[in-house]
C-alpha cells in the first residue's frame, strides 16, 4: 500500500513538472513576440521623427529664411518707390517690375513653396465646390403649353395632376378647360427649382384662359367647391358663421372646439374669371344655408307614435336617432319632433369637453363582537366616498348630439374609505318566559343592559352624582364629533310608558322593563321619535335621536336607571366589559 501511494505521488509530480514547463515555454515565447512588435514601434517613430528633422523641418528652415530676406528687401525697396511715384510715376513703375523680376529669380525657392502650397489649396476648393453644386443639379422636364413655359418638374405626373386640378377648377367655375397638347423638353435645373402642382396648375390655367384672377380655393373632402377673393375673406366669413351658430346653440370657446364637419382646404391660386367667384355675402350664404330644409311635426291630442311614423314613413329607429331624448311611450301633446334634418351645405361640428365630479361609494365592512349585545352594533371607523374627477367630450353635428358623451380622462382625487361596524353577538339574559333578566338579578355581575348610544358616543361628560342632585350619565361623542342625530337605543326589552316633552328632559322617552326597572332617556332630538307609548321594543331597538332639547347645554344623552321608584346609578348595568367599550369622563 506504500509503495502504490509513492507511485502516485511521482506520477502527480511528473505531471506537474510537466505543465509548469509547459508554461514557462508559452510564456517567454508571448514575450519575445511582444518585445519584437514594441522595437518595431519604437523604430517606426524614431524614422518618422528623423525624416521630420531631416527633410519638412530643414525645408520649412529654408523657406522661413528666404521669406524673413524678401520681407527685409520689401522694407528697404518701399520707401524709394513712395518718393518715385510721387516725382516720377514713370520710372518708378518700372523700377516696380525690375523689383518683381529681380524677386521672383533670387527668391525662386521661396516662390515655389508658396505656389506649391497655395495653388493645390485653390483647386480643392474649386473641386469642392463644383461637387457641391453638381450635387444640388437635376435632369427635368421643362413643359410647354401653347408656347408657353407652365414649369419645370420633376417627371411627367406632376403635370398630368397639375392639368387635372385646373380641369377640374374650370368645371366647377362653371366652364371647360380646351384640350391642350404639352411639349416637354429635358433641362438641367437644380433641386429648389422644381415646381410644384399648385404653381405648374396656376400657370396653366394662366396659358389657356384670357380672363383669370387670383383667388382662394375652397376644397371640401378634397373636392372644389368654389372661390372667393382672397384667404382672409374666407377665415373672417367662416369665423362669423362660426360665431353665430355658436350663440344660436348656446356654445363657448371656453369649453368646444367648433370646425366643420367635413375636411376643408383652401388654397390661393388662379382661377378663371367668371360669375362664380363668391363674393363675400355669397360666401356667407353658401356656409350658414341649408341645401333642403328639414322636417318638424307637433304631436296632436291623443296621436299615437304609430301614426306619426306612417305618416311620414319613417322607421321608430330614425326618429329616436333624431330626437335622443324621445321617450316614444310618453310623447307629450305639442311636443316638436324632428322627422327629417336638415340638410346643410355645410355641416358645423362641435365638440364639447367638460369635466364632472363622480363620487366613488364607499363599502360597509362588517365584524361579529361577542363583546357587544346582540342587536348592538357600533360604528368604528366612518365610511366616507372617494371622488374621481372625470373628462368628458360630446359631439355635436348641427346642434344636435351624435352620440353618448366618451371619457377621455379620469382623475382619482383620493380613494373611498370603508366603513367598519361591528356587529354585536352575545345575548341578553332572558327568563323562561323571554323577557328580558331584571339587572336587579345580575347587578352582581356588573349588569346586562345595551349601551344606549352605541354610534361612538362612549364618553362621559358628566357621571351619577346625587349630592349635586344628577341621577343619571351625560353621554357624548368618543370620537371628537358632535353626537346630534346619533341613535338612542333601548337598553333591553320592555314597553314604551312615555314620550313626551319636559320642561327639564326635553323631548323624553321612559320604559318599563317589568320587575320594577325603569330607563329614561333625555333630551332626544326634536321629532326624531320612533316609538309611542304602549310599543313593545327589543333591546337595541332605535328608539330616537340625540339632540339638546330642554335644560341642557350640548349635545347629549341623559341617560337614567330606576329600580321601584327610586333613580340609581346606571354605570354598573352597562359596564365596559359587556360594551366592548372604554368610559372616559371629560
Amino acid at each position: 500500500m506504500e509503495n502504490f501511494i509513492f507511485n502516485v505521488y511521482g506520477d502527480i509530480y511528473k505531471l506537474g513538472s510537466g505543465y509548469k514547463k509547459a508554461f514557462c515555454t508559452v510564456g517567454r515565447f508571448f514575450a519575445k513576440c511582444f518585445k519584437s512588435i514594441w522595437q518595431v514601434i519604437c523604430r517606426f517613430f524614431v524614422f518618422i521623427f528623423n525624416f521630420f528633422r531631416n527633410t519638412v523641418k530643414r525645408y520649412f528652415n529654408a523657406v522661413w529664411y528666404e521669406f524673413k530676406k524678401f520681407t527685409a528687401e520689401v522694407k528697404r525697396a518701399v520707401p524709394v518707390l513712395k518718393s518715385e511715384f510721387k516725382e516720377k510715376p514713370v520710372k518708378a513703375f518700372t523700377h516696380f517690375l525690375k523689383y518683381v523680376l529681380h524677386a521672383f529669380s533670387v527668391h525662386e525657392r521661396f516662390n515655389r513653396a508658396v505656389l506649391s502650397t497655395v495653388i493645390p489649396i485653390i483647386a480643392v476648393a474649386v473641386l469642392f465646390s463644383f461637387a457641391t453644386a453638381f450635387r444640388s443639379l437635376t435632369f427635368a422636364l421643362e413643359v410647354f403649353v401653347d408656347g408657353d413655359s407652365v414649369g419645370v418638374v420633376r417627371d411627367e405626373n406632376v403635370y398630368k395632376e397639375a392639368e387635372k386640378q385646373a380641369k377640374q377648377r374650370f368645371v366647377s367655375m362653371g366652364s371647360e378647360m380646351n384640350a391642350t397638347i404639352p411639349e416637354y423638353s429635358v433641362a438641367l435645373t437644380t433641386v429648389n427649382r422644381l415646381d410644384d402642382t399648385e404653381t405648374v396648375c396656376n400657370n396653366i390655367i394662366a396659358a389657356v384662359s384670357e380672363n383669370t384672377v387670383n383667388a382662394c380655393g375652397i376644397y371640401v373632402n378634397g373636392e372644389f367647391v368654389g372661390a372667393v377673393g382672397s384667404e382672409d375673406t374666407f377665415i373672417r366669413i367662416r369665423d362669423r358663421v362660426f360665431k353665430e351658430f355658436a350663440e344660436k346653440f348656446g356654445f363657448t370657446a371656453d369649453d368646444c372646439r367648433i370646425e366643420f364637419a367635413d375636411e376643408v382646404t383652401t388654397v390661393s391660386g388662379v382661377y378663371p374669371d367668371n360669375e362664380k367667384i363668391m363674393s363675400a355675402d355669397g360666401l356667407y350664404k353658401y356656409l350658414s344655408q341649408n341645401k333642403t330644409d328639414g322636417i318638424e311635426h307637433t304631436v296632436a291630442e291623443n296621436e299615437k307614435i304609430a301614426d306619426i311614423l306612417a305618416k311620414y314613413s319613417i322607421s321608430e329607429k330614425e326618429l329616436l336617432e333624431n330626437n335622443r331624448e324621445l321617450d316614444v311611450d310618453n310623447i307629450p301633446e305639442g311636443s316638436v319632433l324632428l322627422i327629417k334634418k336638415a340638410e346643410k351645405n355645410m355641416s358645423i361640428k362641435v365638440t364639447r369637453t367638460y369635466m364632472q365630479i363622480e363620487n366613488i361609494p364607499f363599502e360597509t365592512i362588517s365584524q361579529y363582537d361577542n363583546n357587544l349585545y346582540v342587536g348592538t352594533t357600533m360604528t368604528v371607523v366612518p365610511g366616507m366616498n372617494g371622488q374621481d374627477i372625470v373628462s368628458y367630450t360630446d359631439t355635436y353635428i348641427d346642434g344636435i348630439k351624435t352620440d353618448t358623451s366618451r371619457e377621455i380622462l379620469r382623475y382619482n382625487a383620493h380613494k373611498p374609505v370603508n366603513q367598519l361596524i361591528k356587529i354585536g353577538t352575545m345575548g341578553i339574559p332572558v327568563d323562561n318566559n323571554g323577557i328580558a333578566v331584571s339587572p336587579r338579578l345580575t347587578k352582581d355581575q356588573g349588569g346586562t343592559f345595551v349601551w344606549p348610544a352605541p354610534d361612538n358616543c362612549f364618553w362621559l361628560s358628566q357621571g351619577y352624582n346625587p349630592y349635586n342632585s344628577h341621577y343619571g350619565l351625560d353621554i357624548v361623542s368618543s370620537d371628537d364629533g358632535s353626537c346630534r342625530g346619533r341613535r338612542i337605543v333601548a337598553v333591553a326589552d320592555g314597553v314604551v310608558v312615555m314620550a313626551t316633552y319636559h320642561w327639564s328632559w326635553g323631548y323624553y322617552i321612559r320604559v318599563d322593563h317589568g320587575s320594577g326597572v325603569v330607563t329614561g332617556y333625555a333630551h332626544a332630538l326634536e321629532g326624531s321619535f320612533r316609538v309611542k307609548v304602549g310599543d313593545f321594543v327589543r333591546a337595541g331597538q332605535h328608539l330616537s335621536s340625540i339632540g339638546t332639547t330642554g335644560n341642557s347645554t350640548g349635545y347629549h344623552l341623559h341617560f337614567e336607571v330606576w329600580l321601584d321608584g327610586v333613580r340609581v346609578n346606571p354605570l354598573p348595568y352597562v359596564y365596559s366589559q359587556y360594551t366592548g367599550v372604554a368610559i372616559k369622563y371629560y
